[in-house]
């Protein structure tokens, strides 16, 4: 019987990662028959064959249309459940136990491979939690997963339906909500996390919604040089994550 909410991902790492997690479904493997042996692929046979992965074998072609993307899958595939997500307010019960710590929300970043890589820079950086809406999940998809190097799998992701009613929410439970803006006066260089604090990370094109913008706290600014008035969303999530996390 096929499990609900599969999703198949594809390519090296994301499948190892996925495999070597206990806590993702992992339904089968897909190899495509004209794979080189190797290290990594000998791990990943050897991890599926402990957990009872069914293995099948295809050929590069056939592998092609099961992932959808044979010019990235890397020969191999695998089916996964999609696992639940902590919702916010579970988050926020638990609040007073956790240290200061800081966590990232997402507006409507569209592009998959952007997502990817900002869920994989956060996840690096050890921040305490990723927020996504609906829509955001709707746009994760294979290529965002291996943007991420299978780090999705690794990050702790938390839902909310209406990202603005939950950064409202968050504030009354004390935590501190800052926009990324290149023309704020508090530059992320003089900026100190005083306490738990969440960072909203704007659209592409569009930037962070004025409607978030009215629930923030405040807004900080990258230092840029040479006339760069911005960067890509991916990028400034990285900077900020790893300059957050050396407070």
């Amino acid at each position: 019987m096929i499990p609900e909410n599969i999703l198949t991902i594809y390519g090296r790492r994301p499948v190892y990662e996925a495999i070597k997690n206990q806590s993702i479904n992992v339904w089968r493997l897909h190899l495509a028959t004209s794979n080189k042996p190797t290290k990594d692929l000998d791990k990943i046979v050897k991890n599926a064959k402990n957990r009872n992965i069914t293995i099948h074998y295809h050929t590069k072609r056939e592998l092609s249309f099961i992932s959808k993307n044979g010019r990235q899958d890397q020969g191999i595939a695998c089916d996964i459940q999609i696992p639940e997500m902590e919702e916010y307010r579970e988050y926020l019960k638990n609040i007073k136990n956790k240290e200061t710590t800081f966590l990232f929300a997402i507006d409507n970043v569209t592009n998959p491979q952007n997502l990817g890589m900002i869920i994989r820079s956060l996840t690096a950086s050890n921040c305490g939690g990723i927020i996504v809406t609906r829509q955001i999940l709707k746009n994760i998809s294979p290529l965002t997963i291996k943007a991420s190097a299978g780090a999705i799998f690794k990050s702790k992701l938390i839902y909310c339906h209406d990202l603005s009613k939950a950064l409202r929410q968050m504030k009354k439970h004390g935590l501190e909500v800052y926009a990324l803006c290149p023309t704020s006066e508090e530059s992320l260089e003089t900026f100190k996390l005083k306490k738990t604090s969440v960072f909203i990370l704007g659209n592409e094109s569009k930037g962070i919604s004025d409607e978030l913008v009215r629930e923030t706290t405040g807004t900080i600014s990258i230092p840029l040089m040479n006339g760069i008035e911005s960067l890509n969303v991916a990028v400034s999530a990285a900077i900020v994550a790893f300059a957050i996390q050396r407070m």
